[in-house]
């Protein structure tokens, strides 16, 4: 796995709405305040919808140049994202639109399933957006111990250049959480 260029990774979050019930409170905002205290990283957190919000807040992001973290809070179903009203963005559509913005970013996916795909979609992936790293889940999750696993994920990064060293820290130090969850990383060494 490469290195990223530095230790601190200010967080760029993107989420859509979880389910339609407009007065529901689910977000993964709490986890990146949270993160925000503990490690005096920046956050930028954007509500998105639509393909066009999506579009657009990428386009923005990408111009962050003090980030290197992308969390992409949505549903998921293999190999996609699905914003509201089950709008579904294939890794392949959401490459493209990212383009290359990201390189030596890590991108995590704090979605159901998304990352249970053709390791080769994967691959294409990160080739095509030049990213560090790809995080995820494999499976449907609860959501408590998905946002423990994202909590986790988000301090920890900010303390290793080596993502491969990161990577075997969390398996080493929370295996049972990471089985529970689906946990996994790419590429692995």
């Amino acid at each position: 796995m490469p290195r990223v260029p530095r230790y601190l990774k200010n967080i760029a979050c993107l989420e859509s709405l979880w389910n339609e019930d407009l007065e529901s409170r689910l977000s993964v905002l709490p986890i990146l305040e949270l993160t925000v205290r503990v490690t005096d990283v920046k956050y930028v957190y954007l509500t998105c919808n639509t393909k066009a919000e999506l579009r657009y807040n990428l386009s923005l992001l990408g111009r962050k140049r003090t980030y290197g973290i992308l969390m992409l809070a949505f549903h998921g179903d293999p190999g996609k994202i699905e914003l509201a009203e089950h709008v579904t963005i294939s890794l392949e559509s959401l490459s493209t639109m990212m383009g290359r913005k990201f390189a030596g970013w890590v991108v995590h996916f704090a979605s159901c399933n998304t990352v249970q795909t053709d390791p080769k979609r994967l691959a294409r992936f990160v080739a095509e957006t030049q990213v560090a790293l790809v995080t995820g889940f494999t499976q449907q999750l609860d959501w408590t111990e998905g946002a423990v696993m994202d909590l986790l994920l988000l301090r920890w990064l900010q303390d290793y250049r080596d993502l491969n060293a990161l990577w075997k820290h969390l398996q080493k130090r929370y295996p049972d959480l990471i089985a529970t969850t689906g946990m996994t990383a790419f590429p692995m060494t």
